[in-house]
């Protein structure tokens, strides 16, 4: 209890509301520096090369989550799935895929922004490139690289909720029926 009191008695108010008000302008400061529009520019401006992906580029500073991301190669086709997280914002990713992309040999197919999420789609040669960039603690970034054939799913983790398609509809024979 007497420590407490010699500490309270060395800090007045004189000398501890001055220091407050210094670590309160300082925690404005690196609150306003961290949220402007110009976070993550540099992270954009020139793209860093996975050697797994080598013809997709991603922003500098988007670290790759191994622990998330699959890849399969079977027959000549791949089957990419990597996940990606940088603090640029989505529509500086947007814009960095809109200009790097069609540098890289891809042509932009479909681009859309539904719940939150940028969706881009590119095609080059006999495969597809989709992307999605959206906001959840830092930008999150998903590439998915597949056949011209194939679509991923609206989340890769979920399953799909589409319902299967009717064979009757299609004039095939059911599998209820004689």
């Amino acid at each position: 209890m007497r420590t407490f009191q010699r500490i309270a008695r060395l800090i007045r108010p004189a000398v501890g509301l001055p220091i407050l008000a210094g670590l309160a302008i300082v925690g404005l400061m690196v609150v306003t520096l961290g949220c402007n529009e110009d976070r993550g520019r540099a992270a954009t401006a020139a793209p860093a090369v996975n050697p797994r992906l080598p013809d997709v580029p991603v922003p500098a500073g988007f670290s790759f989550d191994a622990g998330r991301s699959k890849e399969r190669r079977a027959r000549g086709f791949r089957f990419v799935e990597h996940h990606y997280k940088g603090d640029a914002t989505v529509r500086q990713v947007a814009d960095f895929y809109r200009d790097t992309m069609p540098r890289a040999g891809w042509n932009m197919v479909e681009e859309n922004f539904v719940s939150g999420r940028q969706r881009m789609l590119f095609a080059k040669g006999h495969d597809n490139c989709h992307l999605s960039i959206w906001e959840d603690w830092g930008t999150r970034l998903l590439i998915q690289v597949m056949p011209s054939g194939g679509r991923p799913a609206a989340d890769p983790a979920a399953p799909s909720t589409e319902p299967m398609p009717n064979p009757a509809a299609r004039g095939l024979p059911s599998e209820s029926g004689p």
